[in-house]
């Protein structure tokens, strides 16, 4: 239940001074929870050291982005447009459903399925990675 008890910088909603990482924030995977407790680390030490609170979260087209609006944010379920979708939380590895679409990801001519998915995966992940350096470098 993430989404509803954990706040944007990871806190508890009901007791802010406490912090939550690793796979009780609903991460699976040892790289996950490591991930998430990086980003806790250096959302306490911001905290600490007087710096803007919240910090600069990493872009939600990065993996510790993807991540942390999953745990955070929840996942919805489609609904009708008369009704609000309602949300749906199952723990989960990064994985490239995460991310935000893409645009102009496709190359001209005709491609099989395999090379789409391989063309959309590598242009996720360039963008990823220049998003990732963007924001290190804030």
């Amino acid at each position: 239940e993430s989404p509803r008890v954990l706040d944007a910088d990871l806190r508890l909603r009901a007791e802010p001074r406490l912090r939550f990482a690793g796979q009780m924030t609903g991460v699976e995977g040892y790289v996950e929870s490591a991930a998430i407790g990086l980003l806790a680390g250096r959302m306490a030490a911001s905290e600490q050291l007087g710096q803007p609170t919240p910090p600069l979260p990493p872009p939600p087209t990065t993996a510790l982005g993807a991540l942390l609006g999953h745990i955070t944010g929840g996942h919805l379920i489609a609904g009708d447009d008369t009704a609000p979708a309602p949300r749906s939380f199952q723990p989960m590895n990064i994985n490239f459903g995460l991310f935000p679409p893409v645009d102009n990801w496709r190359q001209p001519g005709r491609m099989r399925k395999h090379e789409r998915k391989s063309a959309k995966r590598k242009a996720i992940t360039a963008r990823a990675l220049q998003d990732l350096d963007a924001w290190l470098a804030r």
